[in-house]
């Protein structure tokens, strides 16, 4: 268990630069914005945090067995639906950020939708690294698990410095924007680095799990994208913000299972299975 305190160490110096950089270059404001933005993403993210230890638990029996191909299965079948579960919800509020920052936060947090839109996609790899990471746990492989997880915190503390910083010390003075884009982009990094590593223990493809990743997002990110304009076409006379967001909701989940019942390889199930759950049901 030692690679968890360096790895522990670590993060919370990165965390507490993090926020102390933003706060001298950006004030509380900026702050409050980033606060927010996370609080809403952990939205997310609670639907799938319930399964980690569940699949940890099967991984941790397959592997005691050394029965790499039904780690490889369980891998193969909770993992890629779990991640577009969680990219479901964070496509759409990434594309209605504007509205659900005015329910959450208020008018005096309007300037934050934008935030909130990248910060969005911070649980989606966020969901993948936490089950990813439950076959380094299982297959005791904290060392690799840890040292994957302290580079790439290394490497965004210049990234953080670049983007947060004021233009007058060489930095581009992004904000609380320019921290949600490098926590976001160093997440998808490091998951990914993470990802590379199982497919090597578990013999699986992993440019097949990488591009089931960008496919789902893409996919429902125009979906979201459509259901918002046609619910801003048809409500001509806008009756609130809530019933609007609610009504996008309602639109967007329903397109997504028309599309998902059609393709169901975008939340990494196929067809046949796809049918036989539905005659369970």
């Amino acid at each position: 268990s030692h690679p968890f305190f360096l790895y522990s160490l670590m993060g919370m110096i990165v965390g507490i630069f993090d926020i102390w950089l933003l706060q001298i270059s950006s004030g509380s404001v900026e702050q409050g914005y980033f606060g927010l933005s996370y609080q809403i993403g952990a939205i997310c993210f609670m639907f799938t945090s319930a399964m980690t230890p569940l699949i940890m638990r099967e991984f941790s029996i397959a592997y005691s067995k050394k029965d790499l191909k039904s780690m490889a299965y369980l891998f193969r079948k909770h993992i890629p639906l779990l991640y577009a579960i969680t990219a479901v919800l964070a496509c759409f509020i990434s594309v209605n950020a504007d509205r659900l920052t005015l329910i959450m936060g208020g008018g005096k947090f309007s300037d934050a939708f934008l935030v909130v839109a990248i910060m969005a996609f911070y649980p989606v790899h966020q969901t993948y690294g936490q089950l990813s990471g439950s076959v380094f746990y299982a297959c005791d492989r904290t060392k690799i698990y840890c040292n994957i997880g302290i580079l790439s915190m290394l490497i965004s503390l210049p990234i953080t410095y670049f983007l947060v910083a004021p233009n007058k010390f060489f930095g581009f003075n992004a904000g609380s924007v320019g921290l949600a884009a490098k926590v976001v982009l160093i997440q998808f990094v490091t998951v990914n680095v993470q990802l590379f590593f199982n497919s090597k223990l578990l013999g699986f493809s992993f440019w097949k799990y990488l591009g089931h990743q960008f496919f789902s997002v893409a996919v429902f990110l125009i979906i979201a994208i459509f259901s918002r304009i046609i619910i801003d076409h048809i409500l001509i006379i806008h009756p609130g913000v809530v019933i609007t967001f609610l009504f996008c909701g309602v639109l967007y989940l329903a397109m997504i299972s028309i599309f998902i019942y059609f393709v169901p390889l975008a939340i990494g199930v196929k067809r046949s299975e796809l049918m036989i759950k539905l005659r369970m049901r």
